[in-house]
């Protein structure tokens, strides 16, 4: 077998002759088109009007998408969303497209671009900036009494649209749905509270919330105060999407964004839950551009790939982050990396991507694991990964160690341990 392992942009070819291989995919059905899945799912609005009802009467809209460390296909799906508003009565010039960034900073105009895809003229594009207080209100509190602020484009804004696409997440279940709200277009300091959920620091050693999981809602502290905080300002109308392999929309519901981010939760767990493992060697794309772009983000595929390896097991990861670690708040928890220093550090003042680093510290000390990639070596070696110039090293070298044994290939998108079936009930 030859795989093409997504790297960026590009593909690395990788020849697994002589390696029994156990594909890890999602079992997406064939045969669709996305145009027609975006289509019909306009068509048949779930518990809601359509969106042109919905636009009826309505002097302006925002409409949140997703920023560039999700693939949502927004060229293709934007023009539908803009139509519709348009033919409601809210002209382009009364559309304000709001990028969902939670704490991720800002991007080039020539990247968001891309991403976005052409756009009528007067429709005003907004990055949300977590730490511009003047830009967020008050709509709650968390449960220790922190205030919870939203963007004021999104509380004040008589129509408020979303773009989300639906895919596990590797600490507060699933995305999309409410994390486009909060920590979507919410304030830095809640969104740090509330991610700090995932971890007890108050007992020692520190130990990771058992519900904080992939694919799990039910008893998990940061989905359920997420979805609590979103609340506080209910999208009025949604497009959810789950995507193929390459990144195309292979599944669409639109309308009521609870019953669609509910529906797409059902569609991801029957395509991207598979029952395998445990496997000895692992090899696993970061997916390229733009899930593989950062450490952080590259991270998530990390996991994933970790919870079909037996412990002591090989991992070979294959991204080729050129955007480095991710965020400037990485760089404390890089300097030294060893997990007490960073749970000091988070006792101290919890920050996201300290959490992030003591997470990979663990699975490279759990796994042997390889890297592929174009981050700086010293901050790779550092955090305790082993490297290699191509994927191909590390290959022939299990093939020679073990001929004929099964290597487990997650060649893109991520696919997980199939969970229990509560998570969408939980929703009802």
């Amino acid at each position: 077998m030859i795989a093409k392992l997504p790297f960026g942009r590009g593909l690395v070819n990788c020849d697994l002759r002589g390696l029994r291989v156990f594909d890890l995919k999602p079992a997406v059905p064939k045969g669709y088109n996305p145009v027609a899945v975006v289509r019909e799912a306009f068509e048949r609005p779930l518990d809601a009007p359509s969106l042109s009802q919905m636009a009826v009467g309505k002097a302006w809209a925002v409409v949140l998408v997703p920023d560039l460390t999700r693939k949502a296909n927004l060229p293709l799906v934007l023009p539908v969303v803009l139509a519709e508003l348009e033919r409601g009565g809210v002209p382009p010039h009364g559309v304000t497209l709001l990028v969902a960034c939670g704490t991720h900073p800002p991007v080039a105009d020539e990247a968001l671009r891309e991403h976005l895809g052409p756009l009528p003229a007067g429709v005003t594009v907004v990055q949300h900036d977590a730490r511009d207080k003047e830009q967020l209100v008050q709509v709650a509190t968390l449960a220790d009494g922190t205030p919870v602020r939203l963007s004021r484009l999104a509380v004040e804004a008589p129509l408020l649209v979303s773009i989300f696409t639906v895919q596990h997440h590797y600490f507060a279940g699933f995305g999309g749905g409410p994390k486009m709200v909060f920590p979507g277009v919410a304030g830095y300091e809640e969104i740090q509270k509330n991610h700090a959920r995932v971890l007890d620091l108050s007992v020692e050693p520190p130990r990771l919330h058992p519900r904080c999981q992939p694919g799990v809602l039910a008893g998990n502290p940061v989905a359920q105060e997420i979805l609590q905080v979103a609340e506080k300002r209910a999208v009025d109308w949604a497009l959810g999407l789950v995507l193929d392999q390459g990144g195309n929309v292979a599944w669409a519901r639109a309308g009521r964004w609870l019953s669609v981010w509910r529906e797409g939760i059902r569609a991801v767990r029957a395509w991207y839950e598979v029952n395998a493992g445990p496997f000895a060697r692992m090899l696993v794309s970061a997916g390229g551009f733009p899930s593989d772009h950062t450490l952080i983000q590259a991270h998530k595929a990390l996991d994933a790939a970790s919870r079909f390896v037996a412990e002591g097991g090989e991992i070979l990861l294959v991204a080729e982050m050129g955007g480095g670690p991710g965020s400037p708040a990485m760089a404390p928890f890089l300097a030294d990396p060893r997990p007490e220093v960073i749970v000091a550090k988070l006792r101290e003042s919890y920050v996201q991507y300290g959490h992030t680093t003591l997470r990979i510290v663990d699975k490279t000390k759990r796994f042997k694991v390889h890297m592929v990639s174009n981050l700086d070596r010293s901050v790779a070696q550092k955090l305790g990964f082993h490297l290699a110039a191509h994927p191909q090293d590390v290959l022939d070298r299990w093939r020679e160690e073990a001929p004929g044994d099964t290597v487990a290939v997650m060649a893109g998108a991520a696919v997980y341990p199939r969970g229990a079936d509560e998570e969408v009930a939980w929703l009802s």
